[in-house]
C-alpha cells in the first residue's frame, strides 16, 4: 500500500499562513496593537490594586473578559482611550497569540472532518497478546515499531511498577479532546472550554471564516470536542484507555481533563494559556501538557510585560502542587536560560522570502522557556540510511513527499546514520532543555524538502508497520489531523481515527505521562513539583549520544526534493554537531523503575 501524503512540512510561525492561503479572502487574527481597540492584559501593580483596578476598569467602558485574581489580572475589550485610562495605574499589554508547536501539519479539508475523510487501513497479520508486564497492553503494543515511543522511555518495565493512578489527573491545555473517541472517552473527567472568552469573533472564525460552532452545526459534533485532532493526540499518548483494544496511553490509569484553549485552526490568545494554568493550580490537576508557544521579545515593554505574567502564573501553579510540562518548540535554535534563543535563524522552507522568516535570536521561547516549566526537546526512532540506487516511485516528489529510499547523491544527508533516540531535525535545542522525550521525525531525519523520507506506517506500508513520527489516538471530528481508521481482525476497534504526527508537540505528553506515572508510584512527591521534577530528571538516561547538527548559515543550496534554492540561508542542517546536554538535557525520559 502507497498513500499520497496528507502532510506539508510547516513550522510554528508559518501555520496559519499556510492555511490562509488555502482559504482565500481571510486575514489571519492579530493580536491588539499598541494604542488601538483591541484585547489587552491588565496587570495591577500590586495584589491590594485589583479591586481598585477592577472598578476603574469598568468604570472606563471597559469590558471584562476574564479576570485571573490570582495573579492580580483582568483581560479586557478595551478602547485606546479606555487602555490609556487603565495604563495610568497598572500595566497594560496586548493580549498576543500562541500556536501549536508540532513540525509536521497537513492541510485542512474542512469539508470532510475526521471519519469522512478517513484512510481506511489494513494491517497484515492479527495482534498477539504482549507480554504481561502489570498490566496487558493494548493490541497496537504488538506491533512491531507502531509504538516505538513506549520502549525507548522503559515500557512495560515502567508497568510493572504502576500504570497510573486515578488519583493522579493530567490537563491536556490544547485543541480539546474527544470524549466521543472509544480511547478518551472514559478517561475524560472534565471539559473546560476557555475558547468562547474569544468573544463574538473567535481566533478562527476572524481568520478563516469559521468556528467550531459552525463546524459543530455542520456536521452534527459537539463544540467542545477537539475539532482539530492535535489535543486528542496528546491525550491519547498520555493515557488512552486500557480496554483491550486499538492503543493505551503510556499512563492509563491516570485521569485526563480537556482545557480547551484552542478551535480547530491551533492558536490561543495569551490569556487562555494562563488561565488555564490558573484553573489547573486551583483545582489540584497534578499535570499541565502544553504544546503550544511562540517567541517573546523582551526589549519591547508590553511583551515583558506578558512574559512576566507567565513567570507568575508559573510560579503560583507550582505553588499549587501542579507541574507544567511543555514543548521546546521546532525552529530549530539553541534555547538558553529563561527560554532565551542563542542563535541566529530559524529553520526556513527553500524558496521562501527572508521576511517570512525572522531571525530569533535573543527573543524568548514561551511558555516552555519560562523558570519553572518543563521545556522539552524531541526525539526521533532512528536515523535510517541513504541507499546507493532507489526503485522508481520511492524517491517522492514535491507533490508527494512521503520518499521511503533517499539516494546518497542527494547533497544533504543526516548525520548518525543508524542510530536511535537522535534530536529530531526540527527540535530546539540548548542549555533550558530540561530533557528529551520521543516527538518522532521522518525517515531519514531532515525536512521534507531534503528528502526527509517519510512519517511510516500508515501513511506507507512500505516498511510494515515501523512508524518514523509518532502514533496515537487522534479525534473523530478533526479537520487538521489525517484519520486513519483500521480494519476487522486488526484489533483496533471500528469507526475510530488514529494518526502519526511529529513535533516537539509530541514530545511534551510523554514528559508529561512520566511525571504521572512517578506522582502515581510515589504519592508523597504529588503536590512537590520541585522534587517530581527532580526524580524525573534523575531518572532520564543520560546514555545517549547525539550527532544531530545545527543548522548550517552557509549552506545556499537548492532542496534536494523541492529544487528551490535557499537565498535565505538557515534551510539545511549541517552546521556543528550539537552536544549531547544540548539536545537532552538531563537526558531521555524513563519510567523504567518509577
Amino acid at each position: 500500500m502507497r498513500t499520497r501524503s496528507l502532510l506539508r512540512w510547516s513550522v510554528l510561525l508559518a501555520i496559519l499562513a499556510v492555511l490562509a492561503a488555502l482559504l482565500p479572502g481571510t486575514s489571519l487574527a492579530r493580536p491588539a496593537t499598541s494604542g488601538g481597540a483591541g484585547r489587552y492584559l491588565v496587570m495591577a501593580r500590586s495584589k491590594a490594586d485589583y479591586g481598585a483596578l477592577r472598578a476603574k476598569a469598568l468604570h472606563s467602558g471597559a469590558r471584562i473578559v476574564r479576570e485571573l485574581p490570582q495573579v492580580g489580572t483582568l483581560v479586557v475589550d478595551a478602547s485606546s482611550s479606555a487602555r490609556s485610562s487603565l495604563a495610568a495605574g497598572a500595566t497594560v499589554a496586548p493580549d498576543g497569540v500562541k500556536k501549536i508547536a508540532s513540525a509536521d501539519l497537513p492541510r485542512p479539508n474542512l469539508s470532510a472532518p475526521g471519519l469522512r475523510s478517513a484512510q481506511k487501513v489494513t494491517v497484515h497479520g492479527s495482534p498477539t497478546a504482549a507480554a504481561s508486564a502489570g498490566i496487558t497492553p493494548d493490541p497496537a503494543f504488538s506491533y512491531k515499531g507502531l509504538l516505538w515511543d513506549y520502549g525507548r522511555i522503559g515500557l512495560p518495565q515502567g508497568w510493572n511498577t504502576t500504570a497510573g493512578s486515578s488519583n493522579v489527573t493530567v490537563a491536556v491545555a490544547d485543541t480539546g479532546l474527544d470524549y466521543t473517541h472509544v480511547e478518551l472517552a472514559p478517561k475524560v473527567e472534565q471539559v473546560v472550554d476557555f475558547t468562547p472568552l474569544e468573544g463574538d469573533q473567535p481566533i478562527c472564525k476572524g481568520a478563516f471564516g469559521i468556528s467550531d460552532d459552525d463546524l459543530a452545526a455542520q456536521f452534527g459534533g459537539p463544540a467542545t470536542t477537539d475539532w482539530n485532532g492535535h489535543g486528542s493526540w496528546i491525550g491519547g499518548n498520555i493515557a488512552a484507555a486500557l480496554n483491550g483494544t486499538g492503543t493505551n496511553g503510556i499512563a492509563p490509569r491516570v485521569g485526563l481533563v480537556a482545557l480547551k484553549i484552542s478551535q480547530w485552526c491551533g492558536s490561543a490568545y495569551d490569556s487562555e494559556l494562563l488561565a488555564a494554568f490558573l484553573y489547573a493550580a486551583d483545582h489540584g490537576i497534578d499535570v499541565v501538557s502544553i504544546s503550544f508557544g511562540g517567541y517573546t521579545d523582551r526589549s519591547d515593554p508590553d511583551q515583558e510585560a506578558i512574559y512576566q505574567e507567565y513567570v507568575q502564573v508559573v510560579k503560583y501553579a507550582r505553588s499549587k502542587g501542579t507541574v507544567i510540562a511543555a514543548s521546546a518548540g521546532n525552529e530549530h535554535v539553541r534555547v538558553g536560560a529563561g527560554g532565551k534563543v542563542l542563535t541566529h535563524g530559524q529553520l526556513s522552507t527553500p524558496g521562501d522570502k527572508k521576511a517570512d522568516w525572522p531571525d530569533l535570536f535573543g527573543q524568548y521561547e514561551t511558555p516552555g522557556g519560562v523558570p519553572g516549566v518543563v521545556d522539552v526537546s524531541a526525539t526521533g526512532n532512528v536515523v535510517n540510511a541513504s541507499s546507493g540506487s532507489c526503485p522508481p516511485g520511492t524517491e517522492g516528489t514535491p507533490d508527494n513527499t512521503s520518499a521511503t529510499c533517499k539516494p546518497l547523491s542527494d547533497r544533504h544527508q543526516a548525520a548518525g546514520t543508524g542510530r536511535k533516540n537522535q534530536l529530531a531535525y526540527y527540535s530546539n535545542y540548548g542549555p533550558r532543555i530540561d530533557v528529551a522525550a520521543p516527538g518522532g521525525a521522518r525517515k531519514f531525519n531532515l525536512p521534507v524538502w531534503d528528502r526527509g523520507g517519510t512519517p511510516g506506517f500508515p501513511y506507507t506500508s512500505d516498511d510494515l508497520t515501523n512508524v518514523w513520527e509518532a502514533f496515537s489516538t487522534t479525534s473523530n471530528w478533526a479537520v487538521e489531523i489525517p484519520c486513519f481508521v483500521f480494519t476487522k481482525g486488526s484489533g483496533f476497534p471500528q469507526g475510530q481515527c488514529y494518526s502519526a504526527i511529529q513535533g516537539t508537540s509530541m514530545a511534551a505528553p510523554h514528559a508529561s505521562a512520566s511525571l504521572a506515572l512517578i506522582a502515581s508510584a510515589h504519592p508523597s512527591l504529588r503536590k512537590h513539583p520541585a522534587a517530581l521534577v527532580t526524580r524525573l530528571k534523575a531518572l532520564a538516561n543520560d546514555n545517549v549520544s547525539n550527532f544531530t547538527t545545527a543548522l548550517s548559515s552557509t549552506d545556499h543550496s537548492k532542496g534536494d526534493l523541492s529544487g528551490l534554492p535557499c537565498s535565505i540561508r538557515y534551510c539545511h542542517l549541517g552546521g556543528t554537531r550539537i552536544s549531547s546536554s544540548d539536545a537532552y538535557g538531563a537526558g531521555l525520559v524513563n519510567v523504567a523503575n518509577p
